[in-house]
């Protein structure tokens, strides 16, 4: 069951696009700062090239 979004993750839950070279991608992202880091995950996209971080809720997107 999908939980309904809330304030707090409007407001911060991040999205960024990816591309094909990034592939294997994973969260936190290279450029991520060290103070907003968590466990290393690599990100699963479905078949419409959409994914999202476990730990973090950041959404990610196949461009």
């Amino acid at each position: 069951m999908i939980e309904p979004v809330d304030e707090f993750q409007q407001k911060y839950v991040s999205y960024s696009t990816v591309t094909t070279k990034d592939l294997p991608f994973h969260c936190p992202p290279k450029n991520a700062q060290k103070w907003n880091m968590h466990p290393k995950v690599y990100i699963q996209f479905d078949k419409d090239g959409k994914g999202a971080c476990p730990y973090c809720g950041a959404s990610y997107e196949l461009s």
